[in-house]
């Protein structure tokens, strides 16, 4: 966690700004829908009265055919948003796990977007079949897949291999999988609690922890984070030369 907090005060504009464009368009699909749903819809009023004589109207709202094509296709561009943001913010990460310089724009150019699509549709729809059969089997398969994005970015690995290579990460790492995982929903859940605000700071910190894990339970290399200097004035630590 310390290796992440420090590399998001270093770059905190290059982490933050892109979550929250992210996070716009994001809101602005939600708010097209919210609209969609309303506007497109059947609304059916009718007044009921109980066995007690009071009177009260009740209203029926169905979704007329046009609107739920609507709403479907918005669905399918929110999830798309959501994926390349995934990509991006996860390149960018890397980047900075390999210490490379990154900028505000670093985080809206993803590596092998491609792959990352497909293995995060393998993802969602292996999470959905475990969650449709008991919760808990989606859980298992979201916490074993958690460096497959990771995966598919830095190595090039195709969705399927990208998957089994986190799985395999996973089980030979299994308490230091879990301790980052938990690590990365806290960060997110302390932010929603933060009135949302807080997740433009959670988001990011949990990529760079889940990098961070990655790479160093994979065998990666991290770059180090850089040690204070001594102070002006100080000569450095160790023999000095005449």
């Amino acid at each position: 966690m310390s290796w992440s907090w420090n590399k998001f005060t270093k770059n905190v504009a290059a982490l933050v700004v892109p979550v929250i464009v992210y996070a716009v368009a994001i809101g602005a699909l939600v708010g097209v829908m919210a609209g969609v749903t309303f506007g497109l819809s059947d609304t059916t009023t009718s007044t009921i009265t109980d066995a007690y004589g009071n009177t009260y109207e009740s209203t029926d709202v169905a979704l007329s055919p046009i609107a739920g094509i609507v709403i479907f296709l918005i669905s399918v561009a929110i999830l798309a948003v959501a994926i390349y943001m995934h990509a991006g913010l996860t390149t960018g990460g890397l980047d900075i796990a390999d210490g490379r310089p990154v900028t505000i724009g670093t985080f809206f150019k993803p590596r092998n977007l491609g792959a990352v699509i497909l293995t995060a549709l393998l993802v969602i729809i292996g999470t959905s079949i475990g969650s449709v059969l008991c919760i808990i089997p989606g859980l298992i398969f979201g916490f074993i897949s958690q460096f497959a994005i990771a995966a598919a970015v830095d190595k090039s690995l195709s969705p399927i291999e990208s998957i089994k290579h986190s799985i395999a990460t996973v089980r030979s790492n299994l308490g230091a999988s879990l301790l980052s995982y938990l690590v990365q929903v806290a960060a997110v859940v302390l932010g929603e609690l933060a009135c949302y605000v807080g997740m433009f700071v959670g988001i990011p910190l949990a990529v760079l922890v889940q990098i961070y894990t990655y790479r160093k339970l994979s065998g990666g290399n991290v770059v180090p984070v850089e040690q204070p200097g001594p102070p002006v004035g100080m000569p450095p630590p160790g023999p000095q030369m005449a």
